[in-house]
């Protein structure tokens, strides 16, 4: 029996895991050159990887409402947890309660930085959608790949003059409402 509910990748920081202090400062607000060759990632040593992630991400919360939403996304979306941490997050979603909600996490395990090796992933899964808090991702993604792109608003992401196929979301559960996730 195959699943027919479109695959919906989501992006984890910024959009269910909360940055630290409420303020994502970790955005960048200028665009990639999309006709340049992907630039290559700063991959810390592999025995150093899983320790700056932890220090970088674990004591980071939900988001306020971020796993009814995903629960509620579930019902007509398969999603993929698609992330540029070169981790697991396993200990994060278990001590969190987001264990099973997710069909799939893929990490960024290549030479690519986030936008393209998640612009390939999306590619590869042929995700209908896409929802990402980064201006770089989500202009990439707008103008190379087939996915609806979606933005999730915050501060640092508003202003910049994106691509027409970019719709910004407020969180979340405006995002299930927009797809028709029933409450």
């Amino acid at each position: 029996m195959t699943d027919s509910r479109p695959i919906l990748t989501v992006d984890m920081d910024g959009v269910f895991c909360e940055p630290f202090f409420g303020k994502n400062l970790g955005i960048h607000r200028m665009f990639l050159d999309t006709d340049a060759p992907p630039p290559e990632a700063d991959i810390p040593p592999k025995r150093l990887g899983p320790l700056l992630d932890h220090l970088r991400f674990d004591l980071r919360r939900p988001l306020p409402g971020a796993r009814d939403a995903l629960i509620r996304l579930g019902t007509v979306r398969r999603l993929v947890v698609l992330t540029g941490r070169r981790s697991q997050p396993r200990w994060w979603f278990r001590r969190h309660g987001f264990e099973g909600l997710f069909e799939r996490v893929i990490l960024n395990e290549g030479p690519r930085k986030s936008p393209h090796f998640k612009l390939e992933a999306v590619a590869a899964l042929g995700s209908a959608e896409h929802i990402d808090d980064d201006p770089r991702t989500v202009q990439l993604l707008a103008e190379r790949s087939n996915a609806r792109v979606f933005l999730r608003d915050w501060p640092r992401n508003r202003d910049l003059p994106y691509h027409p196929r970019v719709e910004r979301v407020r969180d979340l559960e405006d995002l299930a409402d927009r797809l028709g996730a029933r409450r």
